[in-house]
């Protein structure tokens, strides 16, 4: 077979087919096949585990190199419980809102000073070209750390292949084609180390954003066809408005208003600029958006697979959100209380003493 596929565990005695990977992408992908195959899972389904021949069989040998001995399919096992990444999210965002509000009310005229349009609060700041190339899922960042420290639990830095020729470093963020990169002449960008300039290096981005637009880049490319169809008739009932099928972009119309081109720009195509000044008089290119509906799509699908393999529904995790929120607001209502408490002992104790 010309692709390897990958099955899920859906209930304690059942599986289900959801990816099919070509072996040619997985050989440019990594050195230890394996070792890939067991991480792009983990991004997908949101649990660290391990990957068989045969349902609840022996762990495969992670350290094998060859692609010739490649099984036709691999069973994913979880160590534990499933957590959707759902959860893991909203966990994450909750976390980062107390902790950034208390930051912000301790040091409001540093931030003044440091937060500015080019900070990376602001996105991801890439070549215009890559821009491109990364909303529609065909590149994505992926971070490999070695020893016990690292997020990415089933890879090293020596597991990814790599182009630099210095010494290889203990962690690495590298820039991945899910597809074949472009060879023309201009957009040539190498699959390389991303050098990121981190405004704090003890909070980089948490490994948990990373991992999540992997796997949805993996489903994205390598789902199988019949997974949008088996979850579609899990969510019917509970998720219509998500399962609802997002309709592909429209190609732009014209625009009397384009933007003349600059030979200096980095997405520039001389070839591109004849073929759209033919008829028109006049050379220029028309902005349009390069954002994938496939991969919001793909974005959905790594939610609610993540909710299958749990058992969860959106109906349940929509319930404990609410029963989360009416804690905070109980909590918030006494405090407000103790607050208000305080102030008349205090005004009592004034009137007292006068």
């Amino acid at each position: 077979m010309t692709s390897v596929d990958i099955y899920l565990p859906i209930q304690v005695e059942s599986t289900f087919h959801a990816l099919s990977i070509p072996r040619r992408d997985i050989e440019r992908l990594a050195k230890r096949p394996l070792k890939w195959l067991r991480f792009a899972t983990f991004t997908v389904c949101g649990a660290k585990g391990h990957l068989s021949t045969t349902k609840g069989g022996q762990t495969v040998d992670y350290e094998n190199v060859s692609f010739e001995n490649l099984a036709d399919r691999y069973y994913y096992t979880p160590d534990s419980k499933l957590v959707p990444l759902h959860d893991l999210m909203i966990s994450y965002i909750s976390s980062v809102v107390h902790d950034r509000s208390s930051l912000y009310e301790r040091l409001p005229s540093s931030l003044e000073e440091d937060v500015d349009i080019n900070c990376i609060e602001n996105g991801i700041l890439l070549r215009a070209d890559l821009h491109k190339e990364f909303g529609k899922a065909n590149i994505v960042f992926l971070k490999a750390m070695c020893r016990f420290q690292t997020p990415n639990f089933a890879m090293e830095p020596n597991d990814v292949p790599r182009v630099e020729q210095d010494s290889m470093p203990d962690n690495r963020t590298t820039l991945q084609y899910m597809v074949e990169s472009p060879t023309t002449e201009y957009f040539s960008v190498p699959p390389c180390d991303v050098q990121a300039d981190w405004r704090d290096e003890r909070h980089p981005p948490p490994s948990i954003l990373l991992d999540f637009m992997y796997g949805a880049v993996v489903v994205h490319h390598w789902k199988c066809a019949h997974l949008r169809e088996m979850l579609e008739e899990r969510f019917r009932d509970f998720f219509q408005p998500v399962m609802a099928k997002i309709p592909e972009p429209s190609p732009p119309e014209d625009d009397e208003f384009e933007e003349r081109d600059d030979p200096k720009d980095l997405d520039y195509d001389p070839s591109k600029d004849k073929q759209k000044g033919k008829g028109k008089g006049k050379v220029g290119k028309i902005f349009s958006s390069d954002a994938s509906a496939g991969l919001l799509q793909a974005m959905d699908d790594v939610l609610l697979l993540g909710m299958l393999l749990k058992g969860t529904t959106p109906q349940s995790i929509a319930a404990e959100h609410e029963r989360w929120h009416e804690g905070e607001e109980l909590r918030s209502q006494e405090q407000s209380r103790e607050k208000v408490q305080q102030w008349l002992n205090l005004s009592g104790q004034s009137q007292v003493a006068l």
